[in-house]
């Protein structure tokens, strides 16, 4: 068996998006493959088979990932093959190109062109409804111009007089049409029979955290607003069984994270139908995925969706009176869904595996492609050995990977690897990091603190905590660790995370000297700088820490990493991107330069043109660079 060494992502393939067609035949979806010559990602279309399973290869392209399904028999999707329009984008214009292609192949033929970049888009009879990007003022090269917030979004870079629009493009008549007002932004839209159902937030200072819910109807585009805008969060609407019915959050308890509940609209009133005390999405963390497509979708009768449950995704659904269902329950991730064929198709990680595409009908699921087991039988995948513990009267749930090729008469280094979120959560599934780290002789270890999801609200309820319980948690799950598992040599454990799991290496590091070495990314310091830095910072992280700059500082600075840096003895590794605007550049730079200020062993490592994806999506020799400078930091002073 081969080793899994920190390259070995680059030959990983990654099934994203599949959506049934409208007759239910046939599903499109995209693979998405690592590009090593020239350090990027290309992505083609395939086709599948609902009736057998089977899959082919449709397009040839590089860049061919968002489609839309015209009818049973025809995709959409966006590309970028006429020469044209190639040297208006390579001289700085702004264009997307459309083509059709048959499911039974031949050559895609380009249908249209739209001056703006284009997202998420779905076809109904001639027109084609789209989210736009439409720029208010001209961009800059040598300066920018910030008079709102957010001023910069991660992974969109500058957002200031940026707005998503819907527009709508006629294929027969060949016009483009904007169909949203003014300085509104559409969070995103859902094509119904007669209407669009969209939530939007406009503005020209300060972008609510709050979107209005509003019907367009496909004839005259006539707006009605169905729910005002800053009212409440609003995660999913649609029609169900003739009724606006909608996940959202009043947020009055929790705050922004708080989990939705579903309701209905009868003449005007919102009427609460239940309460579901789980997040409706996924939340189980890997670096080994790509999740275009819907994570939720419904039918006539039904809303299917994804929920994270304690260490698992599983598939639920519910019905127009507020009657929830779990559908399947089982060890793993998933990440899109898609109806068709009285079935749900779905794109998942089962068995310590990486992604593939299952069915789920008649309560029984399959697994219907194999694009890596073949690479994955030729390496040693670690598994994840699970229990639980208590701390606390908590009870918590414990992970440990042991070394590859595990001698329990051998004395090992370990590592405790902390999670984003904070409202994210670890689970048995593959996550690529750790298991070059497994590989590489390392004990690796993980659990879900207070504050992760998949355990209600309460539970991950954090708001002025950040640094106490959770810090706690993770250093009872260090003494579990050791006790279980007395191969590791508890003078050589050291810390590693990203986002909130930086934060907690930061956080470790001052008040601790348990640990060997850290290894902090995209890592949060000092919330005070942080809030008026980033795209969430007046939202989240003000929530999060229960204060402000201005009326309760000291509330942000006593869980701030930063103010206990003159402790650290621990040396400490920082990755960090110069564009990620989630997590931004300066936290990072302030702990690394405390650490040297103080005579701490520290290295920064700062990736140009990266953003908080950097693990998952940044570009392939980055991610190769960032794992090496892990591997040989940890190399120096745990080996």
């Amino acid at each position: 068996m081969k080793k899994i060494d920190i390259r070995d992502f680059m030959n990983y393939h990654y099934p994203t998006g599949l959506t049934a067609a409208p007759d239910g035949k046939h599903g499109a979806f995209a693979v998405v493959d690592v590009n090593e010559k020239e350090n990027c990602y290309d992505s083609c279309l395939w086709i599948m088979d609902l009736s057998d399973g089977s899959v082919r290869k449709l397009t040839s392209g590089r860049k061919e990932r968002n489609f839309s399904w015209i009818d049973g028999e025809t995709l959409l999707f966006a590309s970028c093959r006429e020469k044209e329009y190639k040297e208006k984008i390579e001289d700085g214009e702004t264009w997307t190109c459309f083509y059709t292609i048959g499911l039974h192949g031949g050559e895609a033929e380009f249908s249209f062109a739209v001056p703006y970049s284009v997202g998420k888009f779905a076809v109904c009879g001639t027109r084609v409804y789209m989210s736009v990007k439409y720029e208010y003022a001209k961009e800059e090269k040598d300066y920018e111009v910030f008079d709102e917030l957010p001023f910069w979004a991660n992974g969109k870079g500058v957002v200031n007089k940026k707005r998503n629009r819907l527009a709508v493009y006629d294929r027969e008549k060949e016009t483009l049409e904007i169909i949203t007002p003014e300085y509104e932004t559409v969070e995103n839209f859902w094509l119904e029979e007669d209407c669009l159902l969209y939530t939007g937030v406009q503005y020209t200072d300060l972008k609510s955290w709050r979107p209005g819910l509003y019907r367009v109807g496909l004839e005259g585009y006539e707006r009605e607003t169905l729910i005002p805008q800053d009212r409440m969060r609003i995660d999913y609407a649609c029609i169900l069984k003739g009724s606006v019915t909608l996940f959202g959050s009043e947020m009055k308890t929790y705050g922004v994270n708080e989990n939705p509940q579903l309701f209905r609209l009868e003449d005007g009133t919102l009427k609460e139908l239940a309460f579901f005390d789980r997040s409706i999405h996924n939340s189980i963390c890997s670096d080994c995925k790509f999740a275009d497509g819907e994570g939720i979708v419904h039918d006539d009768e039904r809303i299917y969706f994804i929920s994270t449950f304690r260490k698992q995704s599983v598939i639920c659904s519910v019905d127009a009176e507020g009657n929830f269902e779990t559908l399947y329950d089982r060890q793993g991730s998933v990440h899109t869904l898609s109806l068709g064929a009285g079935a749900v198709w779905y794109t998942a990680m089962r068995d310590m595996g990486l992604t593939e595409i299952y069915c789920l009908k008649d309560g029984k699921e399959e697994k219907l492609t194999a694009f890596n087991d073949g690479l994955l039988a030729e390496r040693d995948v670690c598994p994840v050995e699970e229990f639980t513990f208590t701390y606390k009267d908590v009870e918590l749930d414990g992970y440990v990977m042991k070394p590859a090729g595990f001698d329990p008469e051998k004395k090992y280094p370990a590592l405790l690897t902390v999670h984003g979120g904070p409202r994210a959560t670890f689970g048995p599934v593959f996550f690529h990091e750790s298991q070059a780290f497994a590989n590489a002789g390392y004990f690796v270890f993980f659990t879900n603190p207070v504050g992760s999801d998949g355990r209600g609200n309460a539970f991950a309820d954090l708001s002025g905590r950040y640094g106490t319980v959770d810090f706690e948690n993770c250093l009872a799950m260090t003494d579990e660790v050791l006790k279980r598992y007395p191969q590791i040599d508890e003078k050589r454990v050291g810390i590693m995370g990203g986002s909130y799991g930086g934060f907690m290496c930061n956080w470790a590091i001052g008040n601790t000297d348990r640990f060997a070495a850290a290894a902090s990314q995209r890592s949060i310091s000092n919330w005070i700088s942080l809030s008026m830095t980033t795209d969430i910072g007046y939202s989240f992280d003000l929530q999060e820490t229960a204060g402000d700059p201005w009326n309760s500082p000291d509330k942000m600075w006593v869980c701030s990493p930063l103010k206990y840096a003159h402790k650290a003895k621990t040396p400490t590794l920082f990755i960090q991107s110069d564009e990620d605007y989630r997590c931004y550049m300066g936290d990072a730079l302030q702990m690394f330069s405390a650490l040297k200020y103080f005579g701490v062993e520290a290295r920064m490592c700062l990736f140009h043109g990266e953003n908080h994806e950097l693990s998952r999506s940044g570009k392939p020799s980055h991610r190769v660079r960032r794992l090496s400078e892990m591997m040989e930091w940890f190399e120096k002073y745990l080996k």
